[in-house]
């Protein structure tokens, strides 16, 4: 089990996410640099994760100053509702209980593969 949010558990969701084939299919041709972030968890530090053409290359903590093309954000309990399956994470983002900062354009051609990233995130047994 590893602490949700924590760079060990986004370490294990790269794990799970480059073994999915249906993850691989629809991110194909993504290339970009992502910031997960918890708004209201000190302890719980911003995450960089890198996507090279359909897999997870680089998963770290986010250096102090660094940007990144896009980023994901929003309060801990909004997390747990979306990974537990109590709220869509297509809906979280579009009524902004979790706050998408980068191209909407962009990364709306590659929406099936972050739902499917949401799906995969699910499978990491967690403790929250």
């Amino acid at each position: 089990m590893v602490k949700f949010l924590s760079v060990d558990y986004w370490k294990q969701v790269e794990e799970v996410a480059n073994g999915d084939e249906e993850f691989g299919l629809k991110a194909r041709g993504f290339t970009a640099s992502f910031t997960f972030k918890v708004t209201d968890r000190e302890e719980l530090p911003p995450v960089y994760v890198k996507f090279e053409d359909g897999k997870v290359t680089e998963v770290r903590e986010l250096a102090e100053g660094e940007t990144t093309d896009f980023a994901l954000e929003g309060p801990y309990d909004t997390w747990v509702s979306v990974n537990k399956g109590e709220m869509d994470g297509a809906n979280a983002i579009m009524t902004r209980q979790l706050q998408f900062k980068g191209s909407m354009s962009a990364i709306i051609r590659y929406s099936k593969a972050f739902l499917r990233l949401f799906q995969v995130m699910q499978q990491v047994p967690v403790e929250y």
